[in-house]
């Protein structure tokens, strides 16, 4: 009984030394665990939407990727497709090197665009899956790239302009790419061992 009270008469302020003074004797509060969607949500940050390598050497790679911001044509009913349902294979050669490293600064080269009328399941492990469905577009693409905190990071800006389409099938429609579509993506990424490249993401701009 005589203990309860005596807890129960502790004032806050004394409470919060006693934490204070245990905390440099070991004690350490678990860091409050944030659910992901509010990280993504507070943070800004974006889901993976391409694996960018470089072959041997580093004169030349591939970028696998989801498409995002094509100008997509209105079905009837107002229905529009998802960019979700695009995914393209991008083949590129180095155009020059950084002065400080010789990692590569530059490239360019040529990527496809494919539709997918279902959406499929993707997966950066699984290069083929992006390059499924039908071709849609081939675009030009002109790439630069910044390497940080030794070469585990890298910010990539990628430009693109549409040098041909062809039309494709959605729900028995047929569906005209437009005739013109330039693009330009802010994306940075850290190094993956296990996919042997760099996981990049959307920057926020």
């Amino acid at each position: 009984m005589h203990r309860q009270l005596v807890r129960r008469s502790l004032p806050f302020s004394t409470v919060l030394l006693l934490a204070f003074l245990g905390s440099g004797c070991g004690f350490v509060y678990p860091t409050p665990a944030i659910p992901e969607a509010v990280q993504k949500k507070v943070f800004q940050v974006s889901d993976p939407i391409a694996l960018l390598t470089f072959e041997p050497g580093r004169t030349a790679g591939t970028v696998i990727g989801e498409v995002h911001g094509w100008p997509l044509p209105h079905l009837e009913g107002g229905e529009s497709i998802s960019t979700s349902a695009f995914t393209y294979v991008g083949h590129f050669k180095v155009t020059a090197q950084s002065e400080e490293d010789a990692m590569p600064s530059t490239a360019q080269g040529t990527r496809t665009v494919y539709f997918h009328e279902s959406p499929p399941q993707l997966s950066l492990g699984d290069a083929h899956v992006y390059g499924t469905g039908q071709e849609a577009a081939v675009d030009a693409i002109s790439m630069s790239f910044a390497f940080k905190e030794g070469h585990q990071l890298v910010a990539v800006r990628l430009i693109s302009q549409q040098k041909s389409a062809r039309p494709f099938a959605y729900k028995g429609q047929r569906i005209e790419p437009p005739a013109t579509r330039d693009t330009g993506e802010a994306l940075e990424g850290d190094y993956s061992g296990e996919l042997g490249g760099y996981v990049l993401r959307n920057i926020n701009e």
